[in-house]
């Protein structure tokens, strides 16, 4: 019922504002994380010595959801127009850590909140028996890390992570102002980790101060709905 009334409600929207258009998108990806550190030394008796202790990224799941709203400029030839979004976007966050040759594994999880800007560069169809746009876009953003698991350090540290998105898109249309959307999306993530807060805590526990980012690279498949032209 709920998703009904969110149809209803976006459908009512664009036909207000006709100018502007409205893209309710979820992602399933993978992504692939590897921490920037600092090299350091420890032996069994806990001083500096000649073993060096290693980091190891990880492979995770991530599943996110966002809404676009945005105006499309109108444009001639094969270009059928320029769309300019802000994009609000909540997604799993999830980091994974092998420390010590991979004898030890820390992970943490919660929710990013993220806002942007996306531009998409929208090519109508030819000879087509569907009505479909194909959209190749980029979007730029930041997003804020809001925990929401027992394993969080607390006070959380500030985590603040830089983005970059690039996608194709295809939009199928089922009625003059409504299409299903399907595309494949590249998203390059730097999380600027915060050594330490005024408290001392750290994601990465006793090895934060060690630790300066974690970029991330996902590839996953976008699916939704778009209300506009």
């Amino acid at each position: 019922m709920k998703k009904l009334v969110l149809i209803i409600f976006l459908v009512g929207f664009s036909r207000v504002f006709a100018a502007f258009e409205v893209d309710v998108l979820g992602q399933l990806a993978v992504s692939f994380g590897v921490p920037i550190a600092q090299p350091f030394y420890t032996n069994t008796s806990g001083t500096s010595g000649s073993n060096r202790t290693k980091f190891k990224g990880s492979t995770e799941a991530r599943l996110s959801g966002s809404v676009q709203i945005g105006y499309q400029f109108p444009m001639t030839n094969s270009l059928k127009g320029v769309g300019v979004f802000c994009n609000i976007k909540i997604e799993q966050f999830s980091i994974g850590t092998s420390i010590d040759n991979g004898k030890n594994f820390l992970k943490k999880e919660g929710f990013n909140l993220g806002v942007g800007l996306a531009t998409k560069f929208i090519f109508g169809s030819i000879n087509s028996l569907v009505p479909r746009d194909t959209i190749i876009g980029f979007g730029l953003g930041a997003k804020v890390l809001v925990p929401t698991k027992f394993d969080f350090p607390s006070p959380i540290p500030p985590v603040i992570t830089p983005y970059v998105d690039l996608f194709v898109e295809q939009r199928f249309f089922v009625a003059r102002k409504l299409a299903l959307v399907g595309g494949i999306n590249v998203g390059i993530d730097f999380m600027i980790h915060q050594f330490t807060d005024p408290y001392g805590t750290s994601l990465f526990g006793t090895y934060g101060p060690y630790m300066t980012a974690y970029p991330t690279l996902s590839i996953g498949l976008n699916i939704g709905l778009h209300f506009g032209n």
